[in-house]
């Protein structure tokens, strides 16, 4: 698309990158596979012959699942800064080490076959490690007949990680910024686990821990800004009431955390296949957790989901995240892998600050204490599983959210259930398909339309027509002065282009846009910008459309849009002034709008039901 923003470190103090994790690929899947048997062996009675090549929540991931999966997330945003990849790329049922060194290869090759040029952050997972083997040279083995290499080749992490599969990763975001260091630090975690403990040498998790302790005072000491990746994430798991980490080894590594919390941006972590966060808060200490949903279905925990992360490359802050996943009923039913938009982390929690660790902690009290927040948590957590959630189990999911001692937590929960507090059973069936448009923000875009169909039907007749379109490029072309015969030109021109493309609204042919008209083309237009492979024909008309929309407003022709243009356009259309420069200042801290920025904000405006979304700032005159 002509009109998308250029992202790179001069251009924009904005970055993206994709979190990918639990892939779970099984070699001996079959598309035509019983699930009771994980998918693995026919049945006699399958008399339907039912095709599952993307997938079943019965079953670990097909091969034709993850393809689909990298070839969205290309799709959908190629251009990012990095990928975290958190782990877990082989069955639950792959215990041999063959079959786990060669399904991490094929992930490896199939990765770099889609992001060719993309830095790779890799994390090691508990099933992607070797149990039964040379304790030695383990993770040496691992790197060599894996390809590893394809993902992690920086020599200083390769120096811990051939020896205990963690490292540490400086990443330098802005070129013309050295000094701004964004530090990855990947733990294996498998190592903290108590069920893997007979598998490693008794020294190798005091090693980790030790050269976890070394590093971040190192990243200290120069001020580095540091993700936190683990792929069992710290605490409990409230649901089977177990601790993920033996407690030894979790109370060492929270200690150093505790002394140098504040370098840490996020902890991100996989694992549990849900999507949930949780903050360990110790005094003024305060570190989130973000769990991840995975790629593989199994268990009903979640659709094939992926997350796209915004942050800001100077500060180092995580801003925001969109999620996307695949319908596997729907895949199965037609056959299609269609991804779609799932949700957007601070429309679907109301948040207009950045994602960090305090504001998460804040948005957990609300969890606690508004039903509002607790049900769409919780609806986050578990929309794909077949459950009912008593209240026993959301008092557990509550205190999980910031209790880490195992005897706080059971604590916690006797006191609330003792207080009487209650909260109503919620039972999910795995019947909702998408968060993405609830009645709320179906109501907002629709409010957003009527505004820009009010904007349009200048003459106040109910309808747009070539007569609206006439009178507004008028008007508009008084901005640029009456001796300016070129300008008014062009605005004449722009007009019969702007005339063209909207009046393609005009369904029933009789020259006039209704109301309902509008509404009904530009909520198909929307749904058909917000797919990863939007029709080109499409495309090339909102471009057509964006492309005049922005010379209509660039009123001296140079390629910007200054504040002054910006204030001139807004109060045309009734804004008053200190709010056209506040709202110009909330898309660029500069004095001019870029085009390319310009026209990212007007295609995002058109397409989006996010209510925070930073192209609303353009309300006032598109």
């Amino acid at each position: 698309m002509k009109f998308q923003s250029k992202r790179n470190g001069e251009k924009s103090s904005e970055g993206y990158f994709w979190v990918f994790t639990d892939s779970h690929v099984d070699v001996l899947y079959r598309n035509d596979g019983d699930p009771t048997t994980r998918c693995r062996n026919v049945s006699l009675t399958n008399m339907t012959k039912t095709n599952r090549k993307f997938g079943h929540f019965d079953c670990d991931t097909p091969r034709e699942l993850l393809i689909s999966t990298l070839s969205a997330a290309k799709k959908i945003d190629s251009n990012i800064d990095f990928i975290i990849w958190l782990g877990d790329a082989t069955s639950h049922l792959a215990h041999s080490s063959d079959t786990i060194l060669t399904v991490n290869q094929y992930f490896s090759q199939e990765l770099r076959k889609h992001f060719r040029k993309t830095l790779v952050i890799p994390v090691l997972g508990n099933h992607d490690v070797v149990l039964k083997t040379n304790r030695s040279t383990r993770f040496i083995q691992f790197y060599n007949e894996t390809k590893y290499n394809l993902l992690l080749n920086d020599d200083d992490a390769l120096r811990t990680f051939l020896k205990g599969g963690y490292y540490s990763l400086n990443f330098r975001p802005l070129k013309n910024k050295p000094q701004t260091v964004l530090r990855f630090i990947a733990l294996n975690t498998a190592m903290f686990q108590p069920q893997y403990m007979d598998y490693f040498d008794s020294n190798e998790p005091n090693e980790q821990i030790e050269w976890f302790n070394k590093t971040m005072f190192e990243a200290h000491n120069l001020n580095n800004r540091i993700l936190l990746l683990a792929h069992v994430p710290f605490g409990i798991n409230e649901n089977l009431l177990y601790k993920f980490y033996h407690i030894k080894y979790e109370q060492k590594l929270l200690s150093i955390i505790n002394q140098y919390s504040s370098n840490i941006i996020m902890c991100l972590s996989a694992h549990r296949h849900q999507d949930l966060f949780r903050v360990y808060s110790s005094l003024n200490i305060t570190m989130g957790i973000i769990g991840h949903p995975s790629i593989s279905p199994i268990g009903y925990l979640s659709q094939p989901s992926i997350r796209k992360y915004s942050y800001d490359r100077k500060s180092l802050i995580l801003t925001d995240y969109e999620q996307y996943s695949l319908n596997l009923h729907a895949a199965e039913r037609t056959q299609k892998d269609q991804w779609t938009f799932s949700y957007r982390f601070s429309s679907w929690y109301h948040q207009s600050k950045e994602l960090t660790s305090k504001n998460l902690l804040q948005l957990i009290y609300l969890i606690r204490t508004n039903s509002f927040y607790l049900k769409r948590f919780l609806l986050t957590k578990h929309y794909t599983e077949k459950i009912v959630l008593t209240n026993h189990r959301i008092v557990q999911t509550l205190c999980a959210l910031t209790l880490f001692n195992f005897d706080e937590f059971m604590s916690c929960t006797r006191v609330l259930e003792k207080k009487g507090v209650q909260y109503d059973n919620i039972a999910f069936n795995n019947s909702l398909e998408s968060k993405s448009h609830t009645d709320e923000t179906k109501k907002f875009w629709h409010e957003k339309m009527k505004h820009l169909f009010h904007l349009y039907d200048v003459d106040r007749d109910g309808s747009i027509t070539p007569i609206d379109f006439e009178i507004l490029a008028d008007k508009l072309s008084t901005l640029v002065g009456q001796d300016d015969v070129k300008r008014r030109e062009d605005y004449a021109n722009a007009r019969k282009t702007l005339c063209q493309e909207i009046m393609r609204a005009d369904a029933n042919l009789d020259g006039k846009v209704t109301l309902e008209e509008w509404l009904n083309f530009h909520e198909n237009l929307a749904n058909e910008l917000r797919k990863p492979d939007t029709n080109p024909e499409v495309l090339e008309q909102i471009s057509q459309r964006i492309n005049t929309a922005f010379n209509m407003l660039d009123l001296n022709h140079d390629g910007y849009i200054a504040i002054d243009e910006w204030i001139k356009t807004c109060e045309f259309f009734g804004v008053d002034e200190k709010t056209a420069e506040k709202s110009f200042h909330q898309i660029t801290e500069q004095d001019k709008l870029e085009e390319d920025r310009a026209k990212q904000l007007f295609f995002e405006y058109l397409k989006t039901d996010d209510p925070n979304h930073i192209s609303n700032c353009c309300l006032c005159f598109l």
